[in-house]
């Protein structure tokens, strides 16, 4: 692609100057997580050596888990997509976070020896400096004000060509809908995996009421100019690609943002007007790898018929063909199945 960041190196200097640094900014316009992500992906295999870019975005209405979370532990992803959100899985490792139009992400690409944290951290503390904010970096990948709150969690990933800093900057985050969706599910469960941190965290809007997405939005560009020296935009239609359209089917696809999850145990119980059904399940990539199901009804096949049609099924029973299952079974079976079909697959993702 010409207009790529390469494309751009090769029809703009002379051959005998590709060793020289080269700076790059953009910015999209799209607040849809899955397709940020994926030009995230597309930027970072377009960086080519001496090369470093500062790719600004924002998510609506967003809950984005770790490569490593268990989506069903980390967030009411129900409840989210019911009230018109989205979920979304990032490559690199860390914990869930809520995101709505108040947060600004910030993501840092790089060749390997132009990476550099302390720089790229840099530009964020200048940026907030611009509105009389001091902060500092807190432990593994947060970044916190002077009396400890955290408004920018960060994640990390390297290849052999390229390492990527990401990160959130919260300015005017709705934080009432931060305990709405990043509850963990109040059935028992143990999953393996990373489980989020809760921490202190405020909205830079809190200590300078004149902060806007779009001041900050200025402010970075003016932080990555004052350390990085001179930048090229690139135009944000240069991600309207067939590459970039084809990782975002990935990133929204059930496979990619729940059966991701790592392996996992979970049971639930409930009375039915014919008896009490308690049902253990083990999970493998969100696919019912395991079952077990015991009851106080009166009809002892029922358990087992239960067990053989949920079983390597996925968790949430889309792919569940009730009436084909349940052909050899009595009517007052099939209507005890559908009755707990229907409570399973309504309680995933509670």
């Amino acid at each position: 692609m010409p207009e790529s960041i390469r494309g751009l190196l090769k029809a703009g200097i002379q051959e005998e100057d590709m060793g020289e640094k080269h700076n790059y900014f953009i910015q999209t316009d799209t607040w849809n997580p899955w397709r940020n992500l994926a030009a995230e992906k597309y930027l970072a295999d377009q960086i080519g050596e001496g090369e470093v870019l500062l790719y600004l975005w924002q998510n609506d209405h967003t809950v984005v888990i770790g490569r490593n979370q268990n989506a069903i532990r980390e967030c009411r992803a129900q409840l989210l997509e019911e009230e018109g959100g989205f979920l979304a899985r990032r490559t690199t490792g860390g914990g869930a976070v809520y995101q709505d139009l108040g947060n600004l992400c910030f993501t840092f690409i790089a060749s390997p020896e132009r990476y550099n944290l302390e720089k790229q951290l840099g530009v964020i503390q200048a940026a907030c400096r611009k509105f009389g904010i001091e902060t500092r970096f807190s432990g593994r990948n947060d970044v916190i004000t002077e009396d400890g709150f955290k408004f920018s969690g960060n994640a990390f990933s390297k290849t052999s060509r390229c390492s990527i800093q990401h990160g959130t900057l919260m300015i005017d985050v709705d934080v009432s809908r931060l305990g709405r969706y990043l509850t963990p599910s109040k059935e028992k469960m143990k999953a393996k995996g990373v489980k989020s941190v809760q921490s202190r965290v405020c909205n830079l809007k809190e200590l300078n009421p004149g902060i806007t997405v779009e001041a900050m939005r200025q402010a970075l560009k003016e932080s990555f100019f004052e350390i990085y020296g001179d930048f090229t935009e690139l135009d944000p239609a240069q991600l309207e690609n067939q590459e970039v359209e084809e990782t975002c089917r990935l990133y929204s696809s059930w496979e990619w943002c729940y059966g991701k999850s790592p392996e996992c145990e979970t049971s639930y119980s409930r009375r039915f007007g014919w008896g009490e059904l308690e049902i253990w399940l083990k999970l493998y990539k969100m696919y019912i790898s395991g079952i077990k199901v015991y009851s106080d009804a009166l009809d002892v096949e029922l358990p087992g018929i239960l067990e053989r049609i949920f079983l390597g099924k996925r968790y949430d029973l889309a792919d569940l063909d009730l009436e084909q299952e349940t052909a050899g079974c009595k009517a007052e079976q099939r209507q005890k199945i559908k009755e707990a079909a229907d409570w399973l697959s309504g309680l995933w993702q509670e």
